[in-house]
């Protein structure tokens, strides 16, 4: 009897100690790239399963939907003048947002701006500069082809636009909604305390509970327009930051004139104002994105005064000043949540 009784308390102890070692949460780390997005996941679990091929699947399947440098992607197909292609939840998902930023910017930021971009040398990946410049009449005439109003989602599932010519351009979100589809897939994994970043855009819920610390975020503050930035440390919760700037994306004529990536969609020229980056704070990840390129856009001033009635954003703004020296606007509510800022 006393022998039953000792091994069932041994089998109880055993099978106590197995299912406490199982449930140790630990740190997890993963890495890919889907299409021309890449992507970089911490993340808290128990569970010990590999999400990397999951993440992967998910990523391609955006990159499929909303990449301009995919030729097979929905949004190519829509550019190439495929009529019988249909959007997906993604596509809609991504153009809603779209639409959305648009509209607040009073026309700034556009996505039909993808017949400029090409014009200026930046349908690609990597960038490809042009050996001649687009003229006054040629801009002029491209124009016609650019306004997010000549665009619209039938009930069915298709895209209509006023013009075979007209090309979608989705860049300004394709970053910023890979993150949201990560971090969704992971919340339904039951996972709760994680860190998403593609590229410049990133994710964060819960902290990091095996070393006991916030997950820790970098922004670039560039004080020279050269190799030489600061990186701004914050510490978020539930939040998605993203920057968008004008001093990596660019290439440069003969004569030594910079050309940057943000077209404004009224001139048909890239953008020459004072905005050097905008690293923008939002509930989603592909909010975030669109608001830092519309910023880029819409300047020092109507950003700020758009920010004056949008609190639950959190801003940081770099720019050029009158004298070319790099100054920085940031909110208020951004303020508490920077913890260091380092020089590199």
């Amino acid at each position: 009897m006393n022998r039953k009784i000792l091994t069932l308390c041994l089998g109880a102890l055993l099978l106590f100690s197995c299912d406490n070692t199982k449930k140790t949460p630990k740190l997890y780390e993963v890495e890919g790239k889907g299409g021309s997005v890449a992507y970089r996941v911490k993340y808290i679990s128990t569970d010990s399963t590999d999400l990397k091929h999951s993440i992967d699947s998910l990523v391609k399947v955006v990159d499929l939907s909303i990449s301009s440098y995919n030729p097979e992607s929905i949004v190519s197909k829509i550019n190439q003048g495929i009529e019988t292609t249909k959007v997906n939840d993604h596509f809609k998902n991504a153009f809603a947002t779209a639409q959305k930023v648009w509209k607040e910017s009073g026309g700034f930021y556009d996505p039909t701006i993808g017949v400029l971009v090409k014009a200026w040398g930046f349908g690609k990946e990597p960038i490809q500069p042009i050996s001649k410049l687009p003229t006054e009449q040629q801009i002029d005439s491209l124009k016609k082809y650019v306004g997010f109003e000549k665009v619209h989602i039938s009930n069915d599932d298709y895209v209509k636009k006023q013009s075979p010519a007209i090309q979608l351009d989705l860049t300004s979100v394709l970053r910023g909604y890979t993150v949201d589809v990560i971090s969704d897939f992971l919340k339904s994994k039951g996972i709760e305390n994680f860190y998403v970043k593609v590229d410049s855009e990133g994710i964060v819920l819960g902290r990091d509970i095996v070393n006991n610390t916030p997950w820790k975020v970098e922004a670039e503050d560039p004080y020279e327009l050269n190799n030489n930035y600061q990186e701004v440390i914050l510490n978020l919760n539930n939040e998605s930051i993203s920057t968008d700037e004008n001093y990596r994306r660019v290439w440069i004529d003969g004569n030594g004139k910079r050309f940057v990536h943000i077209i404004n969609p009224f001139t048909g020229h890239p953008m020459t104002g004072e905005m050097l980056s905008a690293t923008v704070i939002a509930k989603t990840a592909v909010e975030s994105d669109a608001y830092s390129t519309m910023f880029m856009i819409i300047g020092l001033e109507k950003s700020k005064e758009f920010l004056a009635k949008h609190p639950e954003l959190k801003a940081l703004l770099v720019y050029s000043d009158q004298n070319n020296e790099v100054k920085t606007y940031k909110t208020q509510n951004i303020e508490p949540l920077i913890v260091a800022v380092a020089q590199n």
